[in-house]
């Protein structure tokens, strides 16, 4: 015969498991099936220009730009200045905003960094607005970097340290790359 004192033990056990199991299980219920680590930044002077100075600023090896429209000194200034303390600059534009005269363009032939152009008709644009930094974090969002995108129109950018995100951009990038022309 059984003593009350055996089916006490193995019930405590049985109640110290579930409760865990209930915890473990309503752990995964509260958790999001993917966290994607993210900063989000809005213009008008919301500081997109600033955050994408101090990224470029922070960037030891590598730096993927595309993005349709450059004109903002500032930033062109920063990739130059990252170029010369050893980062790898690319830079992929549409080809009309890069026949265009402005100052960020001047500034990057003046400095010989590669820029190069997509674009072929007037159907077609290259019309990305992204940077990839280091390999590591991708910025994203309607923002060219111009004057107008900081000061005066609604735009957005999100900063992204997703490894699968960032190599997803990084494989575009590369793509784009190898069919642009200089």
């Amino acid at each position: 015969m059984t003593s009350p004192r055996d089916i006490r033990l193995p019930l405590r056990v049985s109640t110290a498991v579930l409760s865990w199991g209930a915890l473990l299980v309503l752990f995964a219920l509260a958790t999001p099936a993917a966290v994607f680590p993210a900063d989000v930044h809005f213009s008008p002077d919301g500081g997109i220009r600033r955050h994408l100075l101090r990224a470029i600023r922070d960037s030891r090896h590598r730096i993927d730009v595309a993005v349709y429209h450059i004109t903002s000194f500032e930033l062109a200034q920063a990739l130059v200045a990252a170029r010369d303390r050893g980062v790898r600059v690319r830079i992929l534009t549409d080809q009309e905003k890069a026949r265009a005269d402005g100052r960020a363009m001047r500034i990057f032939r003046a400095a010989s960094l590669p820029v190069r152009t997509l674009g072929v008709s007037d159907q077609s644009l290259m019309h990305h607005k992204f940077a990839v930094f280091d390999d590591r974090v991708v910025a994203t969002g309607s923002y060219n970097w111009t004057q107008t995108a900081e000061r005066a129109s609604y735009e957005n950018v999100i900063f992204l340290d997703d490894p699968a995100l960032v190599a997803r951009f990084a494989e575009e990038f590369q793509r784009l790359w190898r069919s642009s022309r200089e």
